[in-house]
């Protein structure tokens, strides 16, 4: 939401988002899962962000849980962003749950949705590929071993998935994901 100096593609994509989650309330989806860059910048307008929170509020008025990790845009280096004011405000949750042990290795936790017992969790996108420490440092057997069904949230491009034509691009490796 925010992402173009032209009025009228600014709209577009607030409308993109509306209507997404309005589908997603008229299909009665069980949760919403955004992976990064609900918002073009890390401390977005207001107006953007009182549109953004009214329709998370009907959203969760339906019994539908957002789930989000922030992307490359809405990530903040000071850790900061308006995500987290969406949290606070219990209209969705950061799956990006976990710490760093003293071997250095990133042990994520799940969050489990309520309805449906998927468990969800994920590593947020940063300008630069500095994500890449937190995939390095990423202890994938401990996810992997959980059992049910299970999410993980990424916002990065994936070397085997991304297009010929954008070869250029950086992406990673899919082995820097858990299996399953």
């Amino acid at each position: 939401v925010g992402s173009w100096r032209d009025p009228k593609l600014k709209d577009l994509s607030l409308e993109a988002f509306i209507k997404a989650m309005d589908e997603s309330t008229k299909e009665k989806v069980d949760f919403v899962l955004i992976s990064g860059d609900l918002f073009n910048t890390a401390l977005p307008s207001i107006d953007h962000v009182r549109l953004v929170v009214r329709k998370l509020k009907e959203v969760k008025e339906k019994n539908i849980t957002v789930y989000f990790i922030a992307g490359s845009h809405d990530f903040s280096p000071s850790g900061k962003t308006m995500l987290d004011i969406i949290e606070e405000a219990a209209l969705g949750i950061n799956v990006m749950k976990g710490e760093v042990d003293e071997t250095g290795k990133l042990n994520l936790k799940f969050t489990e949705d309520k309805k449906t017992g998927a468990k969800i969790t994920g590593i947020i996108g940063k300008k630069g590929m500095l994500d890449r420490k937190d995939y390095l440092s990423l202890e994938k057997s401990i996810l992997e071993k959980e059992k049910g069904f299970k999410i993980f949230m990424f916002h990065t491009s994936l070397d085997e998935l991304k297009p010929i034509y954008l070869k250029e691009m950086e992406s990673y490796p899919l082995s820097f994901l858990p299996a399953g």
